[in-house]
């Protein structure tokens, strides 16, 4: 009759396969959670570049050609926007009239501009 239990080879296999798995969960887990908080923040930049573009469209603020930067507040968070705004006449067979194409990006303040994590196109009537 043979003797019962495991030897300890077969205790450290066990653990090394369960070190392995539990690393991998672990490194899962970061990355979800990383990518969860950059998607929380681009939303919440779209959501700013929106209302910005909101603001134009409804002719609170000043459509007037050219580039300007602004500051908004959402979710508790300071964002920063580059407005771009330019004349546009488009071709057709009726005659239609000027409009400004207006183009809204986003970043956090003290983000990089040259990546935006938010961006919107509209147009508006002069």
């Amino acid at each position: 009759m043979g003797s019962r239990g495991f030897t300890l080879l077969e205790l450290l296999v066990a653990l090394v396969v369960l070190a392995v798995a539990l690393g991998a969960l672990i490194k899962a887990g970061s990355e979800h959670a990383r990518n969860t908080a950059y998607l929380q923040e681009r939303a919440l930049a779209e959501w700013v570049a929106a209302n910005v573009l909101a603001d134009y469209e409804a002719g609170l603020l000043p459509a007037e050609p050219g580039t300007r930067r602004t500051s908004e507040t959402l979710a508790g968070r300071e964002w920063e926007a580059r407005v771009e705004i330019e004349n546009r006449q488009f071709d057709a067979p009726l005659e239609l009239p000027p409009v400004r194409r207006i183009e809204i990006r986003v970043w956090p303040t003290g983000g990089d501009p040259d990546h935006p994590l938010g961006r919107e196109t509209g147009y508006a009537l002069p």
